[in-house]
């Protein structure tokens, strides 16, 4: 064979050289895919069930509209998008007195001095509808739009049928809402606690402060636990009328500076940890008192809100301004949270209540629940708050137990952050009721469906049914006791020793009786036969008895014992049918009865 030329060599060698490099690229894929099939193979690498759980069960769907509708503000927003904190009110003014300002219109008012508050909600529930309505069109004309898209919404605790009844009305037939599900803020703050933050189910304790009360609710096992859950009058809405009585009694007269003076307590006030010695210093003068602050009141012409000076500030708008000097107001006035009694109020503080919705709840989950702490609402935002709730439930509860409290990053609006979260998880569309739903079953489906406390009252009163049930005793009590007929029927015992064997004797025919009845009439007739012939023989021997006495006496008793014996066979008849009757009964329906020689089917004593 002639060697290969030149030209054909080198035709084999790039031949050669492509296959030797896609061979190595054949391999490499090999490797990588049976080092896949080996990675797959452990279960150590495999995605969390959290995430694929998340990425599977994700909402698809149109957005949804969250919106936490609280007594002072309303949180507001699409579920794709962050939420918008607005007045949940309508204000009147003193400049523009023919103008009502809804809402976050009041951002264009110029003068807010004198600024009077319509408020729809009171201690929680909405009770002037002619001021939520118009907030409402308000709010869905201009900041959110609601046609045709689903709603989640909050209500309160132990919300009214006839609340729930208008707001279906509302939302269902005059806005036209997709769907609706209503929910208590605390469930979606539950909700976003377990499912971001701790990331598993668990118990917790959800302390909910907002403008008019302090709710505290537990949750066991997913669920409310309605036994232990507190509620105290005590808000951001005392705090701020407080701290209107102090400054007009010690500096101006601020009785209808509702709208500054809840800035100057947002601006200012802190929860003091120790309060004796925050105390001790405000009394001091001087660089000293660290905790004196001048605050600028606003002017509306060149400062649209109030600010705190800090020290050595001498600027001009300053000195054109009123000031408020505040000492021990910034601290004594959230203490009311933690101690009402210091204003008269017979009411129990945040830590307390805590400790006791604690104790109320079963042996098992308490250190669960203090482990687990969530305060939320406005009244959560004071500086010190958390530290001082832990430090308060820390001294009533056990040394061994953890308590840990948390606080989210804005406690205002993390209930709506719950309703987001809850809005993108595919559990949403077995909770949501739709405008079909609505218009087929009528707003008593929706308050069902809604207010999950109605089934958990229909079960606690089936079980306060079945203890209060009296059951009937195995034996009777007149059977096993030794009363006398004079005792239960007001009637002395028989005189005389052949009375007293009548009964007796009667006592065992009955029983006698009552064990034969299955046998039949016969075999009771022959054991009142055997009575009769025993009765006789004691006869004669009272008649030998008596052969001793006077002959006048003996005639007079011998009348006495043939009328006796007249009687005694009348009952005995009598008897005999009560017994044949009562031998398809059961004995202890008659039993009990028997020793008082009273009839049972003619009421009447024998």
């Amino acid at each position: 064979m002639s060697s290969p030329t030149g030209q054909e060599s080198g035709m084999f060698m790039s031949i050669e050289s492509k296959r030797l490099k896609i061979e190595p690229k054949t391999y490499s894929r090999r490797k990588s895919d049976k080092n896949r099939s080996k990675r797959n193979s452990n279960s150590d690498d495999l995605p969390s069930p959290s995430k694929t759980s998340k990425s599977k069960d994700k909402y698809v769907g149109p957005p949804s509209v969250i919106l936490d509708n609280g007594s002072y503000t309303a949180k507001i927003g699409m579920s794709n998008n962050e939420p918008k904190v607005i007045p949940n009110c309508m204000m009147k003014v003193k400049s523009e007195r023919k103008r009502l300002f809804i809402s976050n219109q009041i951002e264009e008012c110029r003068d807010l001095s004198g600024l009077y508050y319509l408020l729809p909600c009171e201690k929680g529930y909405i009770m002037k509808w002619t001021v939520q309505k118009p907030v409402w069109d308000y709010i869905f004309n201009n900041v959110c739009s609601v046609e045709d898209k689903p709603v989640v919404m909050t209500q309160p605790l132990y919300n009214f049928k006839a609340i729930q009844e208008i707001t279906d009305e509302i939302f269902f037939e005059e806005y036209e809402i997709k769907s609706m599900f209503r929910a208590n803020p605390t469930d979606l703050a539950k909700y976003e606690y377990t499912n971001n933050v701790v990331g598993k189910q668990t118990s917790c304790i959800i302390v909910d402060s907002g403008f008019t009360c302090t709710t505290v609710v537990p949750y066991i096992g997913g669920k409310k636990y309605y036994k232990g859950i507190k509620r105290i009058n005590v808000g951001g809405k005392l705090l701020t009328n407080y701290l209107k009585d102090i400054i007009s009694y010690r500096q101006l007269h601020v009785m209808d500076e509702t709208y500054v003076i809840n800035q100057v307590k947002e601006d200012t006030c802190y929860v003091s940890s120790d309060f004796k010695q925050d105390m001790r210093i405000a009394g001091y003068s001087g660089e000293q008192n660290t905790i004196v602050k001048n605050y600028v009141l606003p002017d509306f012409n060149t400062i649209r809100r109030g600010y705190v000076q800090q020290q050595g500030d001498t600027s001009e708008i300053a000195e054109g301004c009123q000031i408020l000097r505040l000492n021990n107001e910034r601290f004594t006035v959230p203490e009311i949270l933690f101690y009402p009694s210091d204003i008269g109020m017979e009411s129990m503080g945040i830590p307390e209540t805590i400790v006791k919705c604690i104790k109320l709840c079963p042996p098992k989950e308490q250190p669960l629940l203090a482990k687990n702490i969530v305060v939320i609402g406005g009244n959560a935002n004071f500086p010190g708050f958390k530290e001082r709730v832990y430090s308060d439930v820390r001294s009533y509860l056990p040394d061994h137990w953890t308590v840990h409290v948390y606080k989210p990053e804005n406690p205002t609006t993390f209930a709506w952050k719950g309703g987001k979260s809850l809005s993108e998880d595919s559990k949403i569309k077995s909770l949501l009721i739709t405008k079909e739903q609505y218009e087929e079953r009528g707003s008593s489906y929706t308050y069902e469906r809604f207010s999950d406390w109605v089934h958990t009252q229909k079960g606690d009163d089936q079980e306060k049914n079945k203890v209060s049930e009296v059951k009937p005793a195995a034996e009777s009590i007149l059977r096993n006791s030794n009363f006398t007929r004079f005792d239960l029927f007001g009637k002395h015992e028989p005189e005389g020793e052949e009375d007293c064997v009548v009964v007796e004797e009667s006592m065992e025919v009955d029983k006698t009786v009552t064990k034969d009845s299955a046998g039949g009439n016969n075999k009771s007739s022959e054991s009142v036969m055997n009575v009769d012939t025993a009765k006789d023989s004691k006869e004669d021997d009272a008649e030998v008895s008596n052969s001793g006495r006077d002959l006048e006496t003996y005639q007079e008793e011998v009348e006495e014992y043939s009328n006796n014996k007249t009687e005694r066979s009348s009952s005995k008849t009598a008897k005999t049918t009560i017994n044949a009757r009562s031998s398809n009964m059961d004995t202890y329906e008659t039993n009990c009865f028997n020793s008082y020689d009273f009839d049972v089917f003619e009421n009447t004593y024998i």
